[in-house]
Formats: structure tokens, sequence, C-alpha cells
């Protein structure tokens, strides 16, 4: 499946698609074709419909001579997520999440926390055995079907000085999402740099509640949010919490809580 791409005069339009909302983005100014390419290559996995997807808002993105890329491109995903969330407002749960999905059967695990908080970092140790759903925001209906946001990653670079480089899990090699990823379990994830193994604790469903209702978007807006989430979370695997020093250390321990019968 290719990119949408239209050119009109001087403007390029390019249609995205993410956590099941359909937006248009207007890319002009001196440097168009530049942020077009841009766009392009770090949104290469949300160029085309998975289907069903609902219309979100449009957007416009301008690049002119003597403007700083980088920071151009990390506000837009920023933007994008902003109006597919906004776009899903009583639609799906949604939760501050990353999640890889089984590559043979589409179980996903989302692992939730704040931002800034390890899960870029942790879906691209996971990605590169799983398939990558997204690092941002998972949403999903009520049976646990998910929408996938395959985002780029926002990446600190080598010489980090406050602005982080987006980059597709195309570059990175992670892997492609199933085809039909439905969420199997949530881990709630905690960095603790102290730790020289990671600590596993398993939650009760009132405390799971409790704790993902924190890290939520819209939750209030969807029918019964509470006991439908009780109802969601008792069917499946316990919530676990996590805490852990590095990513590399966790991964064995997310893989088989993934993958636990």
């Amino acid at each position: 499946m290719g990119a949408r791409f239209a050119r009109v005069g001087a403007v390029t339009t390019i249609d995205l698609y993410g956590l099941g909302v359909h937006s248009r983005v207007t890319v002009s100014g001196g440097r168009a074709d530049e942020l077009t390419d841009a766009l392009h290559t770090a949104w290469s996995r949300c160029l085309a419909p998975r289907g069903g997807e609902v219309p979100g808002e449009d957007l416009e993105l301008a690049l002119e001579d003597g403007d700083d890329l980088a920071p151009l491109l990390q506000r837009f995903t920023q933007e994008v997520t902003t109006a597919a969330i906004k776009a899903q407002r009583g639609r799906l749960f949604m939760f501050h999440a990353g999640a890889v999905t089984d590559p043979a059967t589409g179980a996903a695990l989302a692992y939730v926390a704040p931002g800034g908080t390890g899960k870029t970092t942790l879906s691209g140790v996971l990605g590169r055995t799983h398939g990558y759903v997204t690092d941002e925001t998972v949403g999903f209906t009520a049976d646990g079907r998910i929408r996938p946001y395959e985002k780029p990653l926002s990446v600190r670079p080598h010489d980090f000085q406050g602005v982080k480089d987006e980059t597709s899990p195309d570059t990175l090699g992670l892997g492609s999402v199933h085809p039909e990823p439905y969420l199997r379990r949530f881990v709630l994830i905690r960095r603790d740099t102290a730790l020289a193994e990671p600590i596993v604790e398993e939650l009760s469903v009132v405390d799971a509640i409790v704790q993902l209702a924190a890290e939520s978007s819209s939750l209030s807006s969807l029918p019964r949010p509470l006991r439908s989430l009780a109802t969601f979370l008792e069917e499946r695997p316990p919530v676990l919490r996590v805490t852990y020093a590095e990513a590399n250390r966790a991964r064995d321990l997310l893989v088989a809580a993934l993958e636990e019968t």
C-alpha cells in the first residue's frame, strides 16, 4: 500500500491514518518538498488506511527557509496525536501507553506510563521481535479490538539538546503490527535506576482501574466507563505493575506476561 499524496499548485496534501482516524495534512512553504519527504519517511506506516477510520480534523504544516525541521516534526506529532484522540473521544478506550503484538496471534501487551518514563525505549526493545502498535496512545474498543497508531517514535539523538528525532518504525527495524490486533493485557511500568532486577506486582481490578484511569484520555466520555473497564479487566490476565531499571532487563519478563496463558 503506497503513500497518498496530492499536489495542487505549490501545496501538497498527505493523508495520515492512525488510531482509527483519517487526517488530511496540507504541506506548504518554501521548503514544502523537503517537508513532504520528511513526513513520508517518518510516518511511513500511517500512509494507508486499515479500514473503518473516522474523519479527523484537517492539519496544516509549513517549512520556510531558516526554519528548523526537527522541532517542527516533533510538534506535528503532538498535534496529530491530540487530533486523533479528540476524534475518538466517546468511541474508544484510550490510555497513555505503548504496545506490541504477538506476531502469530495478534494478542497485544499495553504498557502504561506517564510521558517521559520509558514507553518509547521499551517499544524499540520489544518491537525487535514483536509487532509495533504505538509508543504513545493505545486505543481499543470495549471488546479489546485495537486501532493501531504506528506513529514515528520520538528518539533522543546522540547529541540530544531537548529536541527528539521523529523516527519511523521502519527505520528502526521494528516488527509490523498483526492485521487483527487485540488487547490481551495491561502492564503499568515504572522506572527505578537503582534496581538490579525488575519487581513485579499483581494488582487487583480496583487498584488497576484507579491507576489506569490516571493515564487515560477522555475516559468519562464513554458510556459506563468504569464498569466497562472493570468487566474488560476481569476477563483477562491480571494487570501487573513492573518496576525496572533498564528496558533490556525487563524485556523477557514482559514477553512472558504477554504469552502467559
